[in-house]
């Protein structure tokens, strides 16, 4: 049963056994953050563990089976696709899983009615999960997926994927993959885990740079579609399929990274928009009262000269924004409905018939999807982002003025960026023909009352001076954006004003340092010093080199290198 006007995750009921239940639902084949950054990841070679001499079969005795596997057996449990140049350990300690693979393969096995697997396949891993592709004599392939330390909350983060998919593909007609057995609790196997339908078809993303534009519409328009079933209101108390589905905690990520989940504070469900507003600050107050560091901050902070974060600076920040919470609800009601959202539906999460591109075969990566409010979940999908100049309004694109000055290839590139912000455009008129509660949820969050909110919910981990800048500006704009008539709870002084304005600029310096280094180096930021393991020793030697220029290049004095050496985030193994 849904609660009306819930913020949380779906899970199945409580009578419902999920293991080796046929459920229609569906899963991923990876997590990857920022994937399409990493296109070089689908191509990279995947482990293979033979294991047709002898077959595994429902038949073979586990430690027989296990003997029949021609590999480190560690290397299953551990993460093996890659490197980090700093806090090494740790990244691979939030991926560490390890598991009874015979016991995997016999329920796998079983579940699919097959009579022995032949082959397992580990596949590339993304950020949150172990995947392996299983191979049965048959021909039948299953996807088996079993969650990271790091994929979030234990028990609810599977159950709640495994509902939402059932809901998604069985409810609101979203292709997604079968689930053939699944289970929430690590009593098994030792891990938690989902075995599903391989998804038929190819990543949308090696076919996207070929198809026409007509196709790049049509199949935009699909995707306008799903995210219009997504945001329907959830109530009744039953669903078409006799399936019943309440609203649980929060799998939502902001609730549990960088050790938000150790921290006790309310995570749903959560019965109206002001509770879940205002529990996303408590939770970030508590996360400062609990530790000292602050996690994934934007930029090189601390060093003599730059920007030096505080507790104290940032509490003081989530007070006032604490005052005025309550007045930045969207007028629009409806954008402020609990909705599921799909976060990551870029080319490598969407399956696509080869031959027939405009044909949307599955939809992956359902894991952490969460009922929250529209405003803060709405965005465009990231099929259609590019890199270049969003234009205003909805006005038709045109070529630069100086396109035939330009050279044959300068000229390609002005025709594709031209194509990009066309295909963007329209998915908004679309939006705001199909589904206008989306297309204004899209415009409210990039309205200041939205920014101020969506940014208020990472002040624990960097941000408090922009939030405080633009609590300020609130302030000066009281009576445009919230009316004359309530009184404004702000008092910021002109001492107040000049701070903020320094800590922005400092932050701003320390953020541009931030980029100048990691570019210099040739790493990707996003991923907290992630490379190949061919590249490994070449990065770690050029960490170094970059480290060295950095410190002769700011230092005047020795105790201007000593302070940047005490604080410098690259460190650790």
């Amino acid at each position: 049963m849904y609660a009306r006007r819930a913020y949380g995750i779906l899970q199945p009921r409580s009578d419902l056994r999920p293991c080796n239940v046929k459920l229609v639902s569906s899963c991923l084949l990876l997590q990857i953050v920022d994937i399409a950054r990493f296109r070089c990841w689908t191509s990279r070679q995947t482990r293979v563990f033979s294991t047709s001499v002898p077959p595994w079969s429902r038949e073979t005795p586990v430690i027989q089976g296990i003997s029949t596997v021609d590999c480190d057996e560690d290397s299953l449990y551990r993460y093996t696709s890659g490197r980090w140049l700093w806090n090494e350990k740790e990244q691979f300690s939030r991926r560490y899983v390890k598991f009874n693979l015979a016991e995997l393969v016999r329920i796998a096995t079983q579940a699919t009615g097959s009579m022995s697997c032949v082959e397992v396949q580990k596949l590339p891993e993304g950020n949150f999960n172990k995947v392996f592709l299983l191979t049965m004599n048959d021909g039948k392939e299953v996807v088996a997926k079993l969650p990271n330390p790091n994929a979030g909350l234990q028990y609810f983060t599977t159950a709640s994927e495994v509902a939402t998919m059932d809901y998604v593909r069985n409810i609101l007609n979203i292709p997604a993959p079968i689930v053939y057995a699944w289970s929430p609790s690590t009593d098994e196997i030792g891990a938690e885990y989902i075995i599903m339908e391989k998804s038929q078809g190819v990543e949308l993303g090696k076919l996207w740079n070929d198809i026409p534009g007509p196709d790049k519409l049509h199949i935009t328009q699909q995707l306008v579609g799903f995210e219009k079933a997504l945001i329907i209101e959830l109530a009744g108390e039953k669903n078409t399929v006799g399936v019943e589905f309440a609203v649980g905690p929060t799998t939502n990520r902001t609730f549990f990274d960088d050790g938000r989940n150790a921290v006790e504070v309310h995570r749903g469900p959560w019965g109206s928009i002001e509770d879940y507003i205002l529990s996303r600050a408590h939770r970030e107050l508590a996360c400062l009262q609990t530790f000292t560091n602050f996690p994934r901050q934007q930029g090189l902070f601390y060093g003599p000269g730059q920007y030096q974060p505080t507790a104290q600076r940032k509490r003081e920040t989530l007070w006032n924004y604490l005052k005025v919470a309550q007045y930045l609800s969207p007028e629009v009601k409806e954008i402020s409905k609990p909705a599921l959202w799909h976060p990551d539906l870029h080319g490598d999460n969407i399956f696509a018939n080869p031959d027939r591109p405009t044909e949307i075969l599955s939809i992956i990566d359902w894991q952490a999807v969460n009922l929250s409010p529209l405003f803060l979940q709405a965005r465009h999908p990231a099929l259609i982002e590019f890199e270049g100049l969003i234009p205003e309004g909805l006005q038709s694109i045109s070529l630069p003025e100086n396109f035939d000055e330009l050279s044959a290839e300068e000229q390609l590139e002005a025709k594709k960026l031209r194509a990009a912000q066309s295909l963007y455009k329209l998915y908004d008129i679309q939006m705001i023909q199909d589904c206008p509660e989306i297309a204004a949820a899209l415009r409210f969050r990039n309205s200041l009352p939205g920014q101020i909110t969506g940014l208020s919910g990472s002040l624990f981990s960097d941000g408090e001076p922009i939030v405080q800048g633009m609590l300020i500006r609130l302030q000066e704009e009281w009576a445009t954006y919230i009316g004359s008539s309530v009184p404004c709870p702000l008092s910021f002084a002109e001492e107040d004003k000049q701070r903020q304005k320094e800590d922005e600029k400092k932050r701003a310096s320390g953020v541009v340092l931030m980029e100048e280094f990691l570019d210099q180096v040739g790493v990707y930021r996003g991923w907290d010093g992630w490379v190949n393991h061919s590249d490994y020793e070449y990065y770690k030697v050029r960490l170094e080199q970059c480290k060295h220029e950095f410190l002769h290049y700011q230092c005047v004095t020795n105790e201007e290198r000593s302070q940047w050496e005490a604080v410098w985030p690259f460190m650790g193994k």
